[in-house]
């Protein structure tokens, strides 16, 4: 009994520290981190896809960011294409393992297949972790708005930079 009511407290404990939404920087960049597509959201407009992102990032031809993408890039597509392999040789390993007596075989592709998937949603994390980082670091670098009031001899204005 005493188990269940810690077992109840520290599930309640982890989820009262979670959140529905995410904050968005107002006037920066923001990573709003979805299984498929990954979506950049910068100045009222949402940038999704490789296209649209080296848009983004190789205009600043600044080459931290453009390592960060492409980084972001080449795992992510290692990591899908490390995870389709690995559910195969997964669902052929099971299948070997309840038709034929060659069960050594099976146990190798079940648990090459389980470890190759495994490492593919690893590289897919990093991507997305690298990803982070290039928005992160754009943020800090090129996300400066500033405010100014202008007076002339005739009139007054607001200029708004970003």
């Amino acid at each position: 009994m005493k188990g269940i009511v810690l077992a109840l407290v520290g599930f309640f404990w982890i989820v009262s520290s979670v959140q529905a939404q995410q904050k968005l920087i107002p006037g920066g960049m923001n990573y709003l981190a979805n299984p498929k597509p990954n979506t950049i959201i910068y100045h009222d407009s949402v940038f999704t896809g490789k296209k649209q992102f080296m848009q983004l990032f190789y205009r600043t031809r600044n080459q931290e960011l453009i390592q960060l993408f492409e980084r972001h890039q080449s795992n992510k597509v290692t990591g899908q294409v490390l995870g389709v392999i690995g559910t195969i040789a997964t669902l052929v390993g099971v299948s070997r393992l309840s038709s034929t007596n060659d069960k050594g075989m099976g146990w190798v592709l079940l648990g090459g297949g389980f470890a190759t998937t495994l490492t593919g949603g690893y590289l897919t994390l990093m991507g997305q972790r690298n990803l982070q980082m290039a928005v992160t670091l754009f943020n800090q670098k090129y996300a400066n708005t500033a405010i100014g009031i202008g007076v002339s001899s005739a009139r007054a204005g607001l200029v708004y930079n970003f």
